[in-house]
Parts: structure tokens; sequence; C-alpha cells
């Protein structure tokens, strides 16, 4: 599997990922210094296995 489809673009400044992503999506992150913009099911199925953690969560 290739993770960088899942992960999309990435972010650099929470502040940039925050505003791009939509309500029913999650930023998440491995090293707390790069950001992605996931579903919640790609987080579900896949990240969270590989120690990714949300740092903004659905809705907010």
């Amino acid at each position: 599997m290739d993770i960088s489809q899942l992960l999309g673009e990435k972010y650099f400044s929470l502040d940039a990922a925050q505003v791009d992503k939509s309500p029913e999506e999650l930023v998440v992150t491995d090293n707390d210094e790069t950001y992605y913009i996931v579903s919640s099911d790609a987080f579900e199925q896949t990240l969270k296995d590989l120690n990714y953690k949300i740092i903004v969560g659905l809705g907010e």
C-alpha cells in the first residue's frame, strides 16, 4: 500500500491544515512537524496502526 495516497498534501503549519480541512476530516501527524488532512476511515483502518495521532478532530 502506498501511504502517500492516504495522506495527501503535506502541511508544515497546523494552522494551514486546520483552515483547509472540512468538518468531516481529521488533521493527523506522526512527528508533530508535518500534518495531513485525512478521512476518519483512513485513520481508523490504516494510520492509527502506524502511530499517527489526531491533532484536530471531526467538526473542529
